[in-house]
């Protein structure tokens, strides 16, 4: 728990910059594992691996990193379990959530930055005509398509910045579960693999399993919600996306905001109830 005031600027900090570093390699890798194939707008297989390792990676590198000074939280939604666990205060809480927030936006502004050039080759041109290394795919993805000219028009940000989206696929009741059941696995791998008095893993490894809790709710989820799992990496690109001209408020908005908080309670109110307590193999009776 942050004790002091300079710890706590430290610790908000810490969380602030992981965030933004998060969003930016995530997405980043959402932008370019779908830039460079043409296709229709369903995720390859190969395209879901590479953001799932992104993710799942980036999130164990980043709680590596910030860990030992803000206990690497990287997620309001994890915030939320400290929060009704006692483990925090509630304005420790919200100035967490709040640098994770402003964190994502500032993340994407420079993924945005890094990645503005892939439309120049869509807009204007027709499927035919595109140039620039551009493709269908991309140009489909952060255009519009003029009806009567044929030619890609008023693009935005690539592939949105890799906002998430609800599939068309599945309803909004769906993915609201779905989102629950993502964010489930991570704060309850959070709190055994991290917090748990008698954890098999140690502090030094809680982050790797914390990634791969990540990477596999990714697996499961991109073709479903993009996987939002996470409150401020749905917001930060986003708000971002729609800035630069992105429809960005789209179908299923409202599941990335509440199923996480949802899925953390439940995954708090698990451990609380029924495995902080009990002893584990190997403790004496």
């Amino acid at each position: 728990m942050v004790q002091s005031k300079k710890d706590l600027f430290g610790a908000v900090f810490a969380e602030f910059l992981a965030t933004a570093l998060f969003i930016w390699i995530g997405c980043g890798a959402a932008i370019s594992s779908n830039t460079w194939h043409s296709g229709n707008s369903t995720p390859e297989v190969g395209s879901v691996v590479g953001i799932a390792i992104a993710f799942g990676f980036g999130i164990s590198v980043l709680a590596y990193g910030i860990g030992h000074v803000s206990g690497g939280h990287i997620n309001p939604a994890v915030t939320f379990s400290f929060l009704i666990r006692g483990e925090m205060s509630l304005a420790s809480a919200i100035m967490y959530m709040l640098a994770q927030f402003f964190g994502a936006f500032i993340g994407a502004l420079f993924l945005y930055a890094s990645v503005v050039g892939l439309t120049t080759g869509c807009e204007g041109n027709s499927v035919d005509t595109i140039d620039d290394g551009a493709n269908e795919r991309l140009c489909a993805s952060s255009c519009t398509l003029d009806a009567d000219s044929g030619l890609f028009m008023d693009c935005g940000p690539p592939f949105g910045l890799g906002t998430n989206v609800v599939s068309g696929a599945i309803g909004q009741g769906s993915a609201f579960i779905a989102e629950l059941i993502g964010t489930f696995v991570l704060v309850f791998t959070v709190l055994m693999a991290a917090v748990h008095r008698s954890n098999g893993s140690g502090p030094n490894a809680a982050p790797i399993a914390i990634g791969w809790s990540v990477m596999l709710a990714h697996l499961v989820l991109v073709p479903l919600t993009g996987c939002g799992i996470n409150p401020a990496r749905t917001f930060g690109p986003a708000i971002v996306a729609l800035i630069f001209g992105a429809d960005s408020f789209v179908r299923g908005a409202w599941v990335y905001y509440t199923a996480p908080f949802a899925g953390s309670l439940c995954a708090t109110l698990s451990y609380e109830i029924i495995f902080k307590n009990v002893p584990t193999v190997g403790e004496e009776d």
